[in-house]
Parts: C-alpha cells; structure tokens; sequence
C-alpha cells in the first residue's frame, strides 16, 4: 500500500466522522471536577509532606535500632533459619509502603481524563 492510498483512506475516514465537540455543561462539570481536585490536592500537600517525613523517620529510627542490635540480630538469625527470611520480608514491605505508595497516582486517576 501507498502512502497516497493511505493518505486517501484516511481522508475519508475524517470526513465520514467530523470531530464533535462536548457539550458546554459536560466541559463546565469537567472543569469544576479538575478545580476541585486541585484544591483537594494544595489542602493535602501539607498531610502528604508529612507522611512522607514521618515515614522516613520511621524507617530511620528502625535503621538506628538494627544497627544498635546487629550483634544480637546476628546471633539470633545464626541459631534460628526463618528469622533472617521473615527480617527480609519485613524490610522490603517497609520499602515497598514507603517508596511506591504515592498519592499523586490516585491524583492522576481523576485528572487523567479530563485533559
């Protein structure tokens, strides 16, 4: 196939379906929809911000205590086989909450289609 012969398919295509534009009232509640998800998103930047702090202190203070007791953790992993496994699990689960959870995803899920 052409690029001419391609060119002439799509031409009809467009002109068989003319694009149409919303109605006025649907661009009116779309608009009042990503204004109202822009305030909702500037009144909870501050929670955000500090669940983010407070997570980070968390996962710091937890450092500061395994590195305190890794002499302690070492004996016990030595003497018993699942303790290590259920140690990796539980660090990665604190991983995985503090670095893939993110509320601008749910944020864009509103907003997505209205652009």
């Amino acid at each position: 196939m052409k690029d001419s012969d391609l060119d002439a398919i799509l031409g009809q295509i467009a002109a068989q379906h003319p694009p149409q534009l919303p109605s006025p009232g649907l661009i009116w509640f779309r608009a009042q929809l990503f204004r109202k998800a822009q305030q909702k998103e500037r009144i909870e930047r501050p929670l955000t911000v500090m669940r983010f702090l407070a997570a980070l202190t968390g996962a710091w203070v937890l450092l500061a205590l395994v590195a305190a007791n890794w002499d302690q953790m070492r004996d016990a992993t030595n003497q018993s086989s699942f303790l290590l496994p259920l140690l990796l699990l539980s660090a990665a689960s604190l991983a995985s909450v503090i670095f893939l959870w993110s509320p601008r995803k749910a944020m864009k899920d509103v907003t997505g289609p209205l652009r």
